[in-house]
């Protein structure tokens, strides 16, 4: 009898500690889509040749779970009165009809290849693999302890045809190219 209490005592705690894992995981994916959100909201894309698109799309690779957030915080929301969608991309195809493209970490050994496909295209990217700026993503997204941080490669933003507010900058490690192929190792 006491070992089955002691079994059943032990599952209850495995099982307290996963939902507490999954609740943080959870609140983890709410941030960065929050912060992909906000990264938008203080981004101003080139006018469009053939006129001006109402939506802004932000594109997720491969991060099954931060898109179905995303999805879900950017529901009934809009910035400067263009609507917003979400797009789950299983590869780089149609990323140059994304305005803001995320790479997770499960796409850092493709980043470079996708990024150098994008080409100078006016799609923000935002990666949260280490070095991300580095290798020419424009945002990466960090996370140290309980905190997340982000540095700008102003470098790849400018050369996109991408302007970020001075008000985002002032929160971010401004990261240059010449600076970041130092930093390479």
């Amino acid at each position: 009898m006491a070992r089955f209490a002691l079994a059943a005592l032990m599952w209850v705690a495995g099982g307290a500690a996963r939902a507490a894992e999954d609740r943080a995981e959870s609140l983890e994916l709410q941030v960065k889509a929050a912060f992909l959100y906000s990264f938008a909201k203080f981004v101003d894309w080139p006018i469009n040749p053939a006129g001006t698109t109402t939506t802004i799309t932000f594109c997720v690779l491969a991060d099954q779970p931060l898109f179905e957030s995303l999805e879900q915080s950017l529901r009934g929301k809009n910035i400067n009165g263009r609507s917003l969608a979400a797009r789950q991309m299983g590869g780089p195809e149609d990323m140059h009809r994304c305005q803001l493209l995320f790479l997770g970490a499960s796409s850092k050994k493709r980043a470079g290849e996708i990024l150098d496909k994008l080409g100078d295209a006016s799609v923000l990217t935002v990666g949260d693999s280490e070095q991300f700026t580095q290798r020419g993503g424009m945002i990466q997204l960090t996370k140290d302890a309980s905190r997340f941080r982000f540095a700008v490669n102003v470098d790849a933003v400018g050369r996109a045809g991408l302007k970020i507010s001075s008000k985002l900058l002032q929160l971010a490690e401004v990261v240059h190219d010449s600076e970041a192929k130092r930093k390479k190792p």
